[in-house]
């Protein structure tokens, strides 16, 4: 596998029904009592290893979707998604955790979900408490944190896991203002460190801070793949002719 990310044929479908029973009926007879919404449609993507890739696209086009696919938290209805590497994955931070456990029980919990060793996460546990500062909340229940602190542990643990994969949908708002310049700089300093990274944001700003190829989602399908400056300036158009419509 030559890339870090190779994604063939993806289409993904939510399905929205009437009434919650409709649901088993569905399952069984496969009758849809609903609505049926394609939220990808046939994507092809390949990641290069070290390769800073921006996702835009409105709001619902589908690329926090495209995003959730990659990292493992939702599954395709078609097509495949090969990765190489481990992911770290800065959306739905708190994803995976035990709200019975503590927030260190946890790290171990969800570390290990993602592959990790007990030694890997001895290794930077020190490293994570010193970052989330989360004081005596460390060692108490998950389900006494705030979403917030929550956030915040599923942070510290996602980039300092070393991972190859950076999946960011933009994170840059855990947090109090004094957290999200530290996550900020963090975020920074992985995406300069050599990582394949997924990066989603509205900010053209930060597109071009840090991305040298873009792809634009419109409507589930890829209407673009390439330079960031044609992609940003074919998206802007998009969005001046439907805003005058």
């Amino acid at each position: 596998m030559k890339n870090s990310i190779e994604v063939r044929n993806l289409t993904k479908k939510f399905y929205i029904f009437e009434k919650d029973y409709h649901i088993f009926s569905w399952l069984f007879t496969k009758k849809l009592k609903g609505i049926e919404k394609v939220a990808l449609d046939n994507i092809t993507l390949d990641v290069g290893k070290s390769e800073m890739v921006g996702v835009i696209g409105k709001n619902g086009a589908g690329k926090s979707t495209l995003m959730k696919l990659v990292a493992g938290i939702t599954f395709p209805t078609a097509g495949t998604i090969e990765t190489q590497g481990r992911i770290g994955s800065l959306i739905n931070l708190s994803a995976g955790f035990n709200p019975d456990l503590t927030g260190r029980k946890n790290l171990y919990y969800k570390g290990m979900l993602m592959g990790m060793s007990r030694e890997d996460i001895d290794g930077i546990l020190d490293d994570i408490i010193d970052f989330v500062d989360l004081g005596d909340y460390f060692d108490l229940p998950l389900r006494m944190y705030s979403s917030g602190m929550s956030a915040r542990l599923g942070f510290g643990l996602a980039v300092f896991s070393d991972p190859n994969i950076l999946i960011v949908d933009e994170v840059f708002s855990v947090g109090d203002k004094n957290f999200q310049a530290k996550s900020k700089a963090k975020t920074t300093e992985l995406f300069h460190a050599g990582k394949s990274v997924l990066f989603s944001s509205h900010s053209d700003k930060l597109i071009r801070e840090f991305c040298n190829r873009v792809v634009y989602i419109r409507d589930g399908k890829i209407a673009f793949n390439g330079d960031v400056e044609d992609g940003l300036a074919m998206y802007n158009e998009d969005v001046e002719r439907q805003g005058k419509k």
